[in-house]
């Protein structure tokens, strides 16, 4: 009997091969590329392909994150029972993430920050990621403190029909 590769199969299989080709050309070429980082001022040497394996890696994210959200919110809306649409919401959490996200990054200052050491650290993209972070954290973590207690007092209690 002949097994057939569904979409997501195939889709998976060049993802995975097209990830190994990148592994291979960052871990199997030369390390001749130099890097000066703005901290330090120092040269560094770094594989010549570590800047593909970012963007592959970037890109990996945003095709998961997208599938998540897409199915979740397909899913959410074909409403055949509770519990399907209990398990939608996966959709749901996920937009209430990138807006926390999209919000943190407008409300991210710019503002030099001083460091450990003394020095001072004026690098605007460095500034606007760490911002980011911080209050996109500090927001889902108090949504998660919420959930969790929301969830102990049984708020997302199922109801059982006798």
């Amino acid at each position: 009997m002949e097994k057939k590769l569904s979409a997501s199969q195939i889709v998976l299989w060049v993802l995975f091969i097209l990830s190994a080709i990148v592994l291979v050309m960052f871990f199997g070429v030369g390390y001749d590329h130099q890097e000066s980082f703005s901290v330090s001022g120092e040269p560094l040497t770094a594989p010549i392909y570590t800047g593909l394996l970012i963007v592959w890696l970037y890109a990996l994210v945003v095709i998961c994150a997208g599938v998540v959200f897409g199915f979740g919110i397909a899913k959410a809306f074909r409403k055949k029972s509770k519990k399907a649409a209990r398990t939608g919401l996966v959709g749901f959490v996920f937009l209430f993430m990138l807006a926390a996200v999209v919000i943190s990054y407008f409300t991210a200052s710019t503002d030099s920050v001083i460091l450990g050491g003394g020095k001072i650290c004026e690098d605007v993209f460095d500034l606007k990621l760490s911002d980011t972070c911080l209050y996109s954290m500090y927001a889902l973590l108090l949504v998660a403190i919420i959930a969790a207690l929301c969830s102990m007092i049984g708020v997302f209690k199922a109801k059982v029909k006798k």
